[in-house]
């Protein structure tokens, strides 16, 4: 067989169960470090301009991630798709999703880009943004919401690539992504080089030309043809009966991330209300907890990936006996990753900021809140299947639940109706994964998603024809 979609099929289908998720999860792990580098930098750079700096993309991303949310659960809907085709053996059918996939997403980004840079300023306000952190955060938030489109060719690209089994080639493009944002944020935020010092309008420019790179990279290769995708113009048509399924999957996952991106919302509205140092203390311990999410991101999209394919080609018994090996594997790597934050907790927060006030709340935070960690990682494979399955409707119910209801709601009890102040938003949040992970854990063994979405007459069920094919 050549080097088409299905070339990594039989080593997902058949390989050992933890060697197979590894060899997925590695790559990713290592592109969502390459990833996470990007606020880590930013972080670090604008700390030395105080806190109000550090503070304006804290509070802005998860109002950006609010605008992302609804485009990122159909775009899963879509690799859904492409995964189980896989599975399945046909080849042509994920080619023919592949396409459709970057014309959906290049629609829904634009939409998002637009409303994005003229409703978000007025948003920031009716979050109780602080004065002296709003005016920073209008600038860095108008300007990454117009370089959406980009960012997100980007995420498609990884997104259809790593549906087929490819996670390697993303990191790649990834890493000198990052690249770039090491060298261009220092550049525009204090101007170096004979450029003006932008501070936090320099530290979006960054991330915004850095990420962009990854997008046209990407579009790029994928216009040349790449592991059997081909995408062109001509490609980029929806099909109405695509479109049904993508919405019928992809509702519920949009909802999902929507609603998250919009708890989030809501709870750095909470933390906003505590001041800069709180909202500082917040951003920092999050960057820092979010080294342990590397490992859960890889191991979820890898999960992701072979459960998708094991239930295209009809192998449910193997998705379910991997979807357990990778449950104790995560919530292992997950509590010794835990411990070594805990244990050096104070370091890693003085790395960023030497504000005593802020290196008091960030410690309190992270002792608190860190040995959800582990139970998250759960909650984050019950994801893992949902996408991979196509069975979306009931983590997309956890998850409402884990964060309107366990965090925002006891935030809110905790924090101001028993006088715990921050403390209390610090107990939610551990409260809230602990309770996800969980529910998560008992869907999955319920065991009621081991079914494919695809249709049947999109189905060559004959892999030997398809391999021919190639």
């Amino acid at each position: 067989m050549s080097k088409g979609p299905l070339m990594f099929r039989d080593r997902i289908l058949q390989g050992d169960p933890v060697r197979t998720t590894l060899w997925l999860a590695w790559p990713i792990i290592l592109a969502n470090l390459v990833n996470i580098s990007y606020n880590i930098i930013d972080t670090f750079w604008l700390g030395k301009l105080g806190k109000a700096s550090l503070s304006a993309p804290v509070v802005s991303w998860p109002l950006i991630m609010f605008f992302h949310a609804i485009g990122m659960g159909f775009s899963f809907a879509g690799v859904t798709f492409i995964s189980q085709y896989v599975g399945a053996g046909d080849s042509r059918m994920a080619r023919k999703s592949a396409g459709m996939l970057v014309g959906f997403s290049l629609l829904i980004s634009f939409i998002i880009a637009g409303f994005g840079v003229t409703t978000a300023p007025y948003i920031l306000k009716l979050m109780d943004v602080p004065p002296d952190v709003l005016p920073k955060a209008t600038h860095y938030i108008r300007i990454i919401f117009a370089g959406e489109p980009l960012v997100y060719l980007g995420f498609v690209f990884s997104s259809i690539v790593q549906g087929l089994g490819d996670t390697k080639t993303p990191t790649y493009i990834g890493i000198v992504s990052s690249a770039l944002n090491m060298i261009l944020d220092p550049l525009l935020i204090f101007g170096l080089g004979g450029l003006p010092p932008l501070g936090v309008t320099g530290a979006a420019l960054a991330t915004i030309l850095s990420r962009a790179f990854m997008g046209l990279m990407g579009i790029y290769l994928l216009h040349r043809g790449f592991r059997g995708i081909k995408v062109g113009v001509r490609d980029l048509g929806l099909e109405w009966w695509w479109v049904k399924k993508v919405v019928k999957v992809g509702t519920p996952m949009a909802v999902q991330q929507s609603a998250n991106s919009l708890g989030f919302v809501v709870m750095m509205s909470i933390v906003s209300g505590f001041g800069s140092a709180v909202i500082a203390a917040y951003g920092i311990a999050l960057r820092i907890v979010d080294l342990t999410q590397s490992f859960t991101w890889g191991i979820m999209r890898a999960t992701a990936i072979i459960v998708g394919q094991n239930i295209g080609a009809r192998e449910f018994k193997r998705a379910e006996e991997i979807t357990n090996k990778n449950v104790i594997m995560l919530t292992s790597l997950l509590a010794l990753g835990v411990a070594l934050i805990v244990a050096f907790r104070d370091p890693l927060v003085a790395f960023f900021i030497n504000d005593p006030s802020v290196l008091a709340e960030a410690s309190k935070l992270i002792m608190i809140f860190a040995p959800s960690i582990p139970f998250f990682g759960v909650f984050f494979i019950g994801n893992a299947v949902a996408r991979g399955s196509g069975h979306t409707l009931p983590v997309m119910i956890i998850s409402i639940v884990r964060l309107w209801v366990l965090r925002i709601g006891l935030s809110y009890i905790l924090a101001y109706l028993t006088g715990l102040g921050s403390l209390g938003v610090w107990i939610a949040m551990c409260v809230s994964n602990v309770g996800a992970g969980i529910a998560a854990y008992a869907w999955i063994r319920l065991g009621d998603w081991k079914k494919p979405v695809v249709e049947a007459e999109h189905v060559k069920m004959s892999v030997e024809g398809s391999m021919e094919a190639e």
